[in-house]
């Protein structure tokens, strides 16, 4: 519309200069020696715009066989760089629906298209994870890495195929490498840190830790907690070497970070207990069972009894005042159990029966109870058929690969995270932990979203 409303307007110009000039024809007169030529100054202005288009004309014709094949090839290679950059993008959205071999097929032509652009190498690289062939992504991102601008791509892929295959004697390698080329690399931290701690070296890994949060890759809660569990394995890798002060130290600290953590709670609980300081114990079990009932809890209270009647006493006190509580329930029957007050056993968990919340743990409980106490195998046998249709009891479920485990550990036994292990039953949702799941990679490995 703006290009019609400008060629008429320029019509109309034109129109009215030619009527204006008929309307003043005037004479002009052009003496060149002994030649004289009158004409009308209509004519005359009518030739000197001829003139002016032929030469514009001829300007143009010769632009052309100067420059044409160069503006050809120019907007060749444009087209090209264009239809490359559609590759790319629709070959992205083929990675986020997980459809290998078309991204493959795109990052192919995007390469062919784009000049073998780092984009385009990255494509084809995610599109071989993709379809499982790691040897022809490892070979790209070794192209990636061995170029400045693309070092920090290719290293992050390498170092994400070192992580898959278990080998982190090569991922340190990779950091190290990595680190070599001066290129800022927040994520190197973390890296750091997730690796130190494989290696369970907790003092590395706590400084690793200290250059993340002063980088702002971790929010101060995730810190927080990260710190806290990075204590926790300090102060049992004490234990082991029993030096006690520093596990001890290290436990105290643990709970300073994460106060209202539960593995913080249980690990100065079980320090003290180790070190005989049976009231300080005492105190950290009744307040954390205030708040986060929980069997660890109690078990480490029962140790602490002189007998199996004074464990069930002390159990008694703790349960005070939150008796109906499930956990409760199972603790005090547990302890009764031990201390072979069978009546009182029975009681705590018939409550459980009635009231519809008995997990597993508490029809296997009966059945002990009535093979104990009576001898009686055909009740036991009711009680245990009924177990394994009852809803399973929390358990330390790693959030990486689902591993169940006896008690809370810094680093996943089965896949190797770390902090990764939640007081979940097996199949409950999981809500998304406030501290960074460091051995869980993203499905698309190696890619923006990994890390």
């Amino acid at each position: 519309m703006i290009r019609m409303l400008r060629f008429i307007f320029q019509l109309a110009v034109l129109v009215a200069l030619a009527l204006w000039l008929a309307d003043r024809p005037g004479t002009a007169q052009i003496v060149w020696h002994d030649t004289v030529i009158q004409t009308s100054a209509a004519f005359l202005a009518l030739c000197v715009v001829a003139l002016a288009f032929a030469l514009h004309l001829l300007f143009r014709v010769w632009h052309f066989l100067r420059h044409g094949p160069a503006h050809w090839k120019l907007r060749r290679a444009l087209g090209k760089m264009q239809l490359g950059q559609d590759q790319l993008t629709r070959g992205l959205i083929a990675i986020a629906s997980g459809n290998a071999c078309e991204a493959g097929r795109l990052a192919v032509a995007a390469r062919k298209n784009s000049g073998n652009g780092t984009a385009a190498q990255w494509l084809q690289a995610q599109a071989a994870q993709l379809a499982g062939d790691h040897r022809a992504a490892q070979v790209i991102f070794r192209e990636l890495a061995a170029k400045e601008d693309s070092a920090v791509l290719g290293y992050r892929g390498l170092i994400t195929e070192a992580k898959r295959n278990g080998k982190w004697d090569e991922v340190d390698r990779l950091l190290t490498e990595l680190q070599r080329t001066k290129q800022v690399v927040p994520w190197l931290s973390l890296m750091r840190m997730e690796s130190a701690a494989r290696r369970c070296q907790w003092s590395e890994a706590e400084e690793a830790l200290s250059h993340a949060v002063a980088a702002r890759l971790l929010d101060s809660d995730s810190g927080r907690r990260t710190r806290a569990a990075l204590r926790i394995a300090a102060s049992r890798a004490a234990v082991v070497a029993k030096d006690n002060e520093a596990a001890l130290q290290a436990a105290e600290q643990a709970v300073k970070q994460a106060p209202l953590w539960l593995p913080a709670l249980i690990n100065l609980a079980e320090t003290l207990a180790v070190q005989t300081h049976k009231r300080a114990a005492l105190r950290v079990i009744e307040r954390a069972w205030k708040t986060q009932p929980h069997p660890q809890l109690a078990l480490v209270l029962r140790r602490l009894a002189e007998n199996p009647l004074d464990a069930f006493k002390q159990t008694e006190r703790l349960c005070k005042g939150n008796e109906s509580a499930v956990e409760s329930r199972k603790a005090l029957a547990e302890a009764a159990l031990e201390a072979d007050i069978w009546g009182e056993a029975r009681r705590h968990l018939l409550a459980c029966v009635n009231d519809r919340s008995a997990t597993r743990d508490v029809y296997k409980m009966l059945a002990r109870l009535e093979r104990r106490e009576r001898g009686d195998e055909r009740a036991a046998t009711k009680w245990l058929t009924k177990a394994s249709e009852a809803v399973a009891d929390p358990v330390w479920l790693c959030k990486t690969c689902g591993k169940a485990h006896e008690d809370w550990q810094p680093v996943c036994a089965s896949c190797g995270s770390f902090n990764s292990l939640d007081w979940l039953r097996a199949g409950q949702s999981r809500e998304i932990s406030p501290s960074p799941r460091l051995g869980e990679e993203s499905r698309g490995e190696g890619g923006l979203g990994e890390l």
